[in-house]
């Protein structure tokens, strides 16, 4: 068994517990990352923030519209938009999500299933206390999967 350690993605970067979302957008368009974990002082795992909802918070219509338009060429008017700027000062607690983990020594087919059945594209992952050490994403996992896999047969013929 491979373990999901050995794909995660490190460092990880998360928001405290008592954070706004005004920072947590701050931290998630900084590193580009779509999945914050909210995180409490001993860096244990109490929430997760996903950037479809913080869109969603924002621009509810824009992303109804994104999820079932495809009729449409031209999204630059919807880039203009900006809606609901009171919202930035809300409190992280109000709107991340039960987090769904792994422990590190997980194997690879524990973390796929967990993804799959949460339909989530990225699952933190702990150490033996509980702690925020990665970020186990389905493209790693399922590459880390495949490459072993394929490792039990033969080369393919060119």
């Amino acid at each position: 068994m491979i373990p999901v350690s050995t794909c995660m993605i490190t460092p990880v970067y998360t928001i405290g517990v008592e954070a706004q979302l005004r920072e947590a957008m701050s931290k998630m368009a900084r590193y580009m990352v779509g999945t914050l974990p909210v995180v409490d002082a001993d860096q244990h795992l109490v929430g997760i923030l996903l950037l479809d909802d913080v869109l969603t918070l924002f621009m509810p219509n824009f992303v109804e519209l994104l999820r079932s338009a495809d009729f449409i060429h031209d999204y630059s008017f919807l880039e203009k938009a900006r809606q609901k700027s009171d919202l930035a000062d809300k409190p992280i607690m109000d709107i991340m999500q039960k987090p769904y983990s792994v422990q590190h020594d997980s194997g690879l087919m524990e973390a796929m299933v967990l993804m799959h059945k949460h339909n989530v594209e990225e699952l933190p992952v702990l150490d033996d206390d509980h702690r925020l050490i990665g970020i186990a994403s389905r493209g790693r996992v399922g590459n880390q999967f495949l490459s072993d896999w394929l490792r039990h047969f033969p080369a393919a013929k060119e």
